[in-house]
């Protein structure tokens, strides 16, 4: 393997120069810029960006973790974010932890030791003392994104849950249903809690009861969605409506109510969080809420510059960015 003494050796100049010029840390000339990338690719040879970080202190790297890469929306957050940070100079390492706390923690201590400039997470938030073990495993500036955990020391910047529900519910009772079951989602999880409180607080705004037996937790699987809708469909007096807070459930609910040979929207409407799934592809398309990736994705990093060029410190944030609703035909008006 090539290394920066035979960079030297080729371009017939002091390894102080091969330095300067790929690092850019003293003036070169013009003239010996080009003879040692000549000699840098006549060798073949490959900086180390690790050891490279360590001699100077700095790094442009910064570590995404997810818990499941599989969801559309993590595929869509990881291709935001590198884009968001390769428009201001940062490269992205990216780790995915199927919603294990433990294997969360490991990916932090693993991308710290690569010395990342910073990490944005979206944190799996469940576990005994997730937030303590959270904050004393973090040593590098962080972000955290999709949900919020109180009292952390880190900015987040996540969807507007509580908007979108007020969207959903609001469409539902302009089309007249009453009896609209909600499928809420793990247990002390921020974007599970602040969706159902948003529901629950727009039904009782309209004058509308939230009817316990339509309310079916936890469901955060697949398989968990596909017995809810069994068992709600199969009461005397059925939901006419379905809101569903991400694709797991969703993918639950379409195959269960299929299984049952129920249709969709002539015997029951079916909405949803979570846009990024093929919902235009299915049959019927998923009138859903479109979260704005993007945004959420350019405030993280911004937000994460921030900390990293040590602006002047200020408390942690909470930017919460505005969803909004795809009517498509997965809903009727009764």
């Amino acid at each position: 393997m090539a290394t920066i003494k035979d960079v030297a050796r080729i371009a017939n100049v002091s390894i102080t120069t091969v330095s300067a010029t790929l690092n850019g840390t003293a003036p070169v000339s013009k003239a010996l810029q080009e003879r040692v990338w000549a000699a840098v690719k006549e060798a073949g040879y490959h900086p180390d960006p690790i050891a490279r970080n360590l001699r100077m202190g700095v790094s442009k790297t910064i570590g995404l973790i997810v818990p499941d890469i599989a969801t559309p929306w993590a595929a869509h957050l990881a291709k935001a974010m590198q884009r968001a940070l390769s428009d201001i100079g940062y490269n992205m390492l990216f780790a995915s932890n199927d919603d294990d706390p433990d294997r969360e923690f490991r990916e932090i201590e693993l991308f710290s030791a690569h010395r990342v400039a910073g990490l944005v997470i979206a944190p799996t938030t469940h576990g005994e003392n997730y937030a303590e073990r959270l904050d004393a495993a973090v040593h590098t500036p962080a972000v955290l994104v999709d949900r919020v955990i109180p009292g952390a020391r880190f900015d987040s910047v996540t969807d507007d849950n509580r908007l979108g529900a007020q969207l959903i519910t609001r469409y539902l009772l302009k089309l007249g249903h009453r009896d609209i079951a909600f499928l809420v989602g793990r247990p002390g999880i921020s974007s599970s809690d602040e969706r159902f409180d948003g529901f629950a607080e727009t039904m009782r705004g309209s004058a509308m009861p939230v009817r316990d037996d339509l309310i079916r937790r936890p469901v955060h699987q697949r398989d968990q969605a596909f017995a809810a809708v069994q068992q709600l469909m199969t009461q005397p007096h059925p939901p006419t409506a379905i809101v569903c807070i991400n694709i797991a459930q969703l993918l639950g609910t379409m195959a269960g109510l299929h299984n049952m040979g129920l249709g969709v929207p002539e015997d029951v409407s079916v909405i949803s969080f979570d846009g990024f799934h093929p919902a235009e592809g299915w049959s019927p398309s998923i009138t859903a809420l479109s979260q704005d990736v993007t945004s959420i994705s350019t405030r993280a990093a911004e937000l994460l510059l921030q900390r990293i060029s040590g602006a002047p410190e200020h408390p942690p944030q909470i930017i919460r960015v505005p969803p909004s609703l795809q009517v498509r035909d997965s809903c009727r008006a009764l």
